[in-house]
């Protein structure tokens, strides 16, 4: 009997063309319109060299110190800062920058190298920080020769020309750094939560007093707790199949990268949707208001634990996990996506057990409250 009413609320539930929607269908179109909306965050911090124009007239011919400086930093490579444009007049220069295909241009005044820029941003700032750089490397060497002029044949220009740095640059994960792939996470953690439905909609056919299904079923000669346990693994059996139907979509169509922690990916999932499904049949069976009133304290729930979880806001996670950490550990979709996170990160489990301890605590609670009422309801007439 356990195994027919495990099949029959499976088969129940795929008949459930709402269900399947919201579970499945809807989720996949969110992805793509994500994965085209948000696909560019992650080059968006890239740099790109700045495009400048030079004036190379008999003044820029004669500084030679400044033609080298300029090839320097233009050169093809992973540190190039300019993409360099050469014009003969200071009036084709004005153009270049009117029509906006340069950031700005470099002219020799006096022996003295000038920026001209239209604006105020980031490359104007890139172009001003070279030329004051060059300058001041220019005045240093002027003065060093003019005190001791041997220092040009002991190495000074090339120790000049020559950017040393002091710092060194370290990942602490092998991972690349991306925006978008919290969103997504997000995303994932939602479709969890929405195995609510699957717990309210079980929770609904096993009361009698709800449908007269549950009437029939109340009266039935079997145990309470088995036909329970055979309703919602069956409808966990059936959020877990739309769930890696999502999974594949997210990972073999869109190609998003998740980290190679497969098992470990299924696990979180496994994990967050028993939230779910136990959240949605303790709200079934402890509250007695009419269903759609149910539903409707389900989808406000679940989108405002995303919500905070950063479905919508890029950050506003990290930012409550900062200013109000107790509501971020007491948020099941925090908890999923920063077990995403975790997983896709650190080289260590710490942090994501802890995320993963906390979900199974949620979900026992929620689990063995739904038992509870289940159980214990009582009816004087049906």
């Amino acid at each position: 009997m356990f195994i027919t009413s495990f099949v029959t609320r499976i088969k129940c539930a795929f008949r459930d063309k709402g269900m399947i929607f919201w579970t499945l269908l809807f989720p996949m179109m969110l992805a793509t319109l994500f994965y085209f909306c948000f696909s560019n965050l992650d080059s968006a911090d890239a740099f790109s060299p700045v495009k400048t124009a030079v004036v190379a007239d008999q003044a820029y011919r004669q500084a030679a110190g400044f033609q080298a400086a300029l090839e320097g930093v233009s050169k093809e490579g992973e540190d190039r800062l300019l993409q360099l444009t050469r014009v003969k007049t200071r009036e084709e220069a004005d153009r270049l920058l009117e029509d906006g295909r340069v950031e700005g241009y470099l002219t020799i005044e006096d022996g003295t190298p000038k920026l001209t820029v239209r604006d105020d941003g980031l490359n104007q700032t890139i172009l001003k920080s070279f030329l004051d750089q060059y300058l001041q490397i220019s005045a240093t060497a002027a003065h060093i020769l003019e005190r001791n002029p041997q220092a040009a044949q002991q190495g000074l220009l090339s120790d000049f020309m020559e950017q040393q740095e002091f710092t060194r640059e370290i990942s602490l994960s092998n991972a690349k750094p991306s925006h978008q792939l919290p969103y997504f996470y997000a995303l994932i953690a939602m479709v969890c939560l929405y195995g609510s439905f699957q717990g309210l909609t079980s929770s609904f056919y096993l009361q009698a007093n709800l449908s007269a299904l549950g009437a029939r079923r109340s009266m039935a000669p079997r145990k309470k707790l088995a036909m329970i346990t055979a309703d919602m693994l069956g409808s966990l059996a059936v959020h877990l199949l739309t769930m890696l139907v999502l999974l594949c979509y997210l990972l073999l169509v869109l190609r998003l990268d998740f980290g190679n922690q497969i098992g470990y990916l299924l696990l979180t999932v496994l994990v967050g949707s028993i939230v779910g499904i136990s959240l949605g049949a303790l709200v079934g069976a402890a509250l007695r208001i009419k269903m759609e009133a149910k539903n409707a304290i389900l989808i406000t729930l679940s989108l405002a634990c995303c919500f905070l979880a950063g479905l919508m806001v890029e950050g506003i996670s990290y930012a409550i996990q900062q200013n109000a950490p107790a509501a971020a550990w007491l948020n099941p979709a925090a908890r999923i996506s920063d077990a995403f996170y975790c997983l896709y990160y650190y080289d260590n489990h710490t942090r994501y057990f802890m995320d993963l301890g906390v979900l199974c605590a949620m979900a026992a609670i929620f689990g063995l409250g739904a038992m509870a009422c289940l159980r214990r309801r009582k009816y004087e007439s049906i």
